[in-house]
């Protein structure tokens, strides 16, 4: 795919070096690949495709953990990128942890990726716009003669309102979700009963397992498994799908897979 307009209209440096990163990934330079590509993260791109070809190049180089990271942050940029979903449920194929309850948290997954991408702050000033339109047609019916006809356009309102407060609700619920979205990044880590190494663990976590963040005390975070155990891991061990700050980035759409011409 060649590099798209947008791409192009990034600065030279940029662009130059997304470029590179793919050829490097491209002659199987891995490594200068992901170094290039994580540049391209610190300048602030934000990218479904950079997303997916980072994924890809740690995947190369057997860090399941980040490659599944990386893979979670292009579906949330993106829920239709088919190449990042394949490529993730081939990690997840391979991790260690088969967890009962998957079925049930892929359900929440799905939920998450449809209702984040919805319009939460332009339906929340629609709902208010409409709420008050909505009233003020009511209140002028009292006076005005044309009651038929204003009070049809308040019930239009109304109704314009709870589908607006519908969408707010929704897409309010979806970031929340995705907020709280980590994969395990440590190759393993003992899940403990409290935030300190003196707690008991009953178990350990691998690398590429998605989690829920509940908590975060010290050097520890508190972590939901699919299968409703929970426990205390070090935060290095996890980190989360969308970072502090993150969600907020302009999304660069249709630059180049490293993968194809």
């Amino acid at each position: 795919m060649i590099l798209a307009l947008l791409l192009a209209a990034l600065p030279a440096g940029v662009t130059q070096l997304f470029a590179d990163a793919n050829a490097a990934y491209l002659s199987g330079d891995v490594a200068r690949a992901i170094a290039a590509y994580e540049a391209l993260v610190a300048e602030g791109v934000a990218s479904p495709e950079l997303e997916t070809n980072l994924g890809a190049a740690y995947l190369r180089q057997g860090k399941r953990g980040l490659a599944a990271l990386h893979f979670e942050r292009a579906l949330f940029l993106d829920p239709g990128d088919d190449d990042a979903r394949t490529d993730l449920a081939e990690v997840r194929r391979g991790n260690v942890d088969k967890l009962e309850g998957e079925s049930e948290e892929g359900g929440t997954e799905t939920v998450a990726r449809l209702l984040a991408p919805l319009p939460g702050a332009a339906a929340a000033i629609l709902f208010v716009a409409s709420w008050v339109g909505a009233w003020t047609l009511f209140g002028l019916r009292i006076f005005r003669r044309e009651r038929r006809q204003l009070s049809t356009f308040a019930s239009a309102a109304f109704g314009l309102s709870l589908l607006a407060a519908a969408l707010t609700y929704a897409a309010a619920l979806g970031r929340g979700l995705a907020l709280q979205r980590a994969v395990v990044v440590a190759q393993a880590a003992p899940a403990r009963e409290g935030p300190g190494e003196k707690s008991a663990s009953h178990f350990e976590v691998h690398e590429g397992t998605t989690v829920r963040l509940e908590d975060e005390e010290g050097q520890y975070r508190r972590i939901k498994l699919a299968n409703g155990l929970t426990g205390w891991v070090p935060s290095g061990a996890v980190e989360l799908v969308v970072p502090p700050g993150w969600a907020g980035r302009p999304v660069l759409a249709g630059s180049a897979r490293a993968d194809q011409p």
